[in-house]
């Protein structure tokens, strides 16, 4: 380790802790709070705003220029020049959910672990970034000529309006940034990603053998980018026949190899109550999380083929054990493909919704970077025309390449072996969005290792507090590096 680098983080890293530990108690949830919107200065809620203007007000203790642009986007400048490198990272961060051994928003130390929503995604990294700011300017390291900008975007967890915003104000792009969003050693290519609402249309069937059985409610799910946790049925059922005991005993017989877990209760009246708890995880590796969503529908689907029960929302069933089942891959939809750059395409169900009349689903699609959107769209069409189904796209973006030889991954790939020893990873491609697609010429890097879980989006989100030494240093390093012609 650099000598001056190590006199320098022994002197910080309790102001450093202490900070990053500040910045997690803001629940910094985009549109989370009940005034979201509408305030002008905090477009997606106080919370987000607070945690963007303590950034801001860190920025200025260390003396660096600081400004917000709308409430939207915050910079923190350094140096003077012509030549401006970046930082892109984000404030927000995604709900708790279910599932935590501490509060997710305390900053709990425990072990030398740091637990806390934001520690890897992004509020950590993006700390130990503006410590190395701090760090190039306590050292006179910055080139003449040169800036390093710190540009914080505010809802990246959502809909990224905060980087259209940004843009519309037609402000000076960074020849080259760095986001501490994703894996060491660099990512090289990200794949597409589609965000998408399916509306099933259904008739009610009111013949059928068996108990008739309705569905009552049903929801699952927190958000699209998320492996559903948790998905919530009520069946009712006015057959005096009807006993509630049998169906907890079908439940149970259908579930019982299940990784998901399922939970009945008699709630009275002919009405049970289930709950299917699985387990959370980021939807770019839907393989590591167990969908709430997709087994409770095809355990409502399962129900619907004893012949002892019917449902008369049964088309919709039917229709998701077509063209989903417990498939992540996008196979009976018709877009399963992989290519050796990036992977498999994956598909997450995140949010689920029984209207009336209607099965709604919210999905979030990653394609490989040698597909393309019109191929993906156009397959989601058919599906349509042979359900009667609609589609409506939010969000969605075009994959992500640099060359591998590029001189921008050869130096950040340089900087990450000499400071970590690691000559044997190579430069990887990534499932995830990172905000390396929200401005040109921009690099997703880090903070996670390659022998390190990928926690962002989970329960018990941790980061070592030594390895944000490791990473303050590799920060520092690869900016230096960047800002040499």
């Amino acid at each position: 380790m650099n000598s001056a680098f190590h006199d320098f983080y022994e002197k910080n890293e309790k102001q450093l802790i202490d900070n990053l530990i500040r910045l997690i108690q803001i629940p910094s949830v985009a549109g989370s709070g009940a005034d979201s919107g509408s305030d002008p200065g905090a477009p997606f809620g106080k919370d987000v705003q607070e945690a963007l203007q303590y950034m801001l007000s860190l920025g200025a203790e260390m003396g660096f220029a600081v400004r917000s642009i709308g409430g939207y986007v915050g910079e923190i400048t350094m140096g003077e020049g012509d030549r401006l490198i970046g930082i892109l990272c984000h404030a927000d961060v995604v709900d708790a959910g279910s599932g935590w051994n501490t509060n997710a928003f305390d900053g709990t130390i425990i072990d030398g672990r740091l637990y806390g929503r934001g520690t890897i995604d992004d509020k950590g990294p993006m700390i130990s970034c503006l410590y190395a700011m701090k760090y190039i300017q306590e050292q006179n390291l910055l080139p003449e000529n040169t800036r390093i900008r710190m540009i914080i975007g505010t809802d990246e967890e959502e809909n990224w309006i905060s980087m259209k915003e940004y843009l519309k104000r037609d402000p000076e792009i960074p020849e080259v940034s760095i986001v501490p969003d994703a894996n060491f050693p660099v990512i090289f290519c990200e794949k597409g990603l589609i965000n998408l609402k399916l509306r099933f249309p259904f008739t009610a069937e009111k013949d059928g053998s068996g108990l008739c059985v309705s569905i009552e409610s049903l929801s699952g799910g927190e958000r699209p980018n998320v492996v559903a946790a948790e998905s919530r049925c009520v069946l009712s059922c006015a057959s005096p026949a009807f006993d509630p005991q049998d169906m907890l005993a079908c439940l149970h017989q259908i579930s019982e190899r299940w990784p998901a877990q399922v939970r009945g209760e008699d709630l009275g009246g002919g009405r049970i109550r289930i709950t299917v708890s699985g387990k959370p995880a980021h939807a770019m590796t839907p393989e590591k999380g167990v969908n709430a969503i997709s087994y409770m529908l095809m355990l409502l689907y399962q129900l619907t083929q004893t012949g002892t029960y019917h449902i008369p929302q049964a088309e919709a069933l039917r229709t998701f054990s077509r063209y989903f089942s417990l498939e992540y891959n996008g196979a009976s939809l018709g877009i399963c493909c992989q290519d050796d750059d990036s992977g498999s395409l994956t598909v997450n169900v995140g949010l689920m919704e029984l209207q009336s009349s209607a099965l709604v689903l919210q999905l979030n699609i990653r394609y490989p970077v040698s597909e393309t959107f019109a191929a993906i769209s156009a397959a989601v069409t058919r599906i349509c025309c042979q359900a009667g189904a609609s589609a409506e796209y939010g969000v969605c973006m075009d994959p992500v390449r640099f060359r591998r030889d590029s001189a921008v991954i050869q130096k950040l790939m340089a900087v990450y072996q000499r400071c970590s020893g690691d000559t044997s990873s190579e430069a990887i491609s990534l499932g995830g969005a990172t905000f390396a697609r929200a401005i040109p010429g921009a690099v997703a890097f880090g903070p996670v290792f390659p022998d390190q879980e990928e926690l962002a989006h989970e329960a018990n989100e941790y980061f070592a507090l030594s390895d944000y030494r490791r990473i303050t240093e590799i920060y520092a390093e690869a900016l230096l590096s960047l800002c040499e012609r």
